[in-house]
């Protein structure tokens, strides 16, 4: 699927780490028939930086032949060095993915310069179009809006960026200046804020559990119901409350999707389990609040 073509939402996959090739293909299944045919790749909530290289390649593999042409799929190659990011990004293409997602180099903090550097190196390495990918959360620092900008001005094989800063004005700048690449906002709060500021791809990690809601949000923004819209908006925002409040957060994104019919094992170590009591109180939220 054409990169710049695609309009919708892109789910923030979870890697299964029992079954797995059936675990595949049970997300996949679960996304389509719920209205979601994006799928965004060993990312953040895909335990991507937790799986060693040569499972993420099969990891990659297996979703993109799974996939084929029935959705769009972008992998996450992102790692703390260049050599890796550049080994899983040629993986990516080899074995058939649309995109490639790099975040920001992590651990250590870089300036606009290094950055350019380094997403020079990678677009080179790649025969796929490559976005940047912003998650200060996880890269351990925060690139001002500015810097971000100037990197897409300065790296023009860059095709785009998944901006996960839940910074509102970047957002909007983003989608202003640079239109004609792949922007798509990354924080579940700002599903409707970045719609309604024209930004026409969204990558939820809410989706990865509850496609159907997120859907259901695009499909009332898209007809014109805005009282629709923001009371789904709000629920979304309840549930991913609920999720990272219920204990460490992939294993209450994987109990979740467990209660959703869509068993993916636990989380990949070393992050540990719910326990009974957590993943009790877990479900007794998510039950509740399905109802709503």
């Amino acid at each position: 699927m054409e990169l710049e073509k695609f309009s919708g939402t892109v789910s923030a996959v979870l890697t299964p780490s029992a079954n797995f090739e059936e675990g595949v293909g049970m997300t996949v299944d679960f996304h389509l028939k719920n209205g979601v045919n994006g799928f965004f790749v060993l990312g953040t909530n895909g335990e991507g930086v937790r799986i060693g290289p040569e499972k993420r390649k099969r990891v990659a593999e297996v979703f993109t032949n799974y996939v084929g042409s029935k959705g769009l799929v972008i992998v996450h190659t992102g790692a703390a060095d260049l050599d890796t990011v550049r080994d899983l990004t040629k993986h990516a293409s080899r074995v058939g993915a649309d995109a490639v997602a790099v975040i920001f180099p992590f651990y250590y903090k870089y300036d606009l310069e290094s950055l350019v550097s380094f997403y020079n190196e990678v677009v080179q390495a790649s025969d796929l179009p490559v976005l940047a990918y912003s998650n200060p959360s996880t890269q351990g620092y925060r690139v001002p809006g500015r810097t971000v900008e100037a990197l897409l001005e300065k790296v023009p094989g860059l095709r785009g960026i998944k901006d996960s800063s839940n910074d509102p004005e970047l957002l909007l700048s983003l989608s202003r200046r640079f239109s004609s690449h792949f922007i798509a906002s990354g924080g579940d709060e700002l599903i409707l804020y970045s719609l309604t500021v024209g930004i026409r791809r969204q990558v939820s990690a809410i989706a990865s559990v509850y496609p159907d809601l997120v859907s259901e949000l695009r499909r009332a923004f898209v007809s014109g119901d805005m009282e629709k819209a923001l009371t789904l908006q709000s629920k979304v925002n309840n549930v991913k409350s609920i999720l990272t409040e219920a204990g460490p957060y992939h294993a209450a994104f994987k109990h979740a999707s467990k209660l959703r019919g869509v068993d993916l094992g636990g989380p990949y170590p070393p992050s540990r389990s719910l326990t009974p009591e957590e993943a009790e109180s877990l479900t007794r939220k998510l039950l509740s609040i399905e109802k709503t």
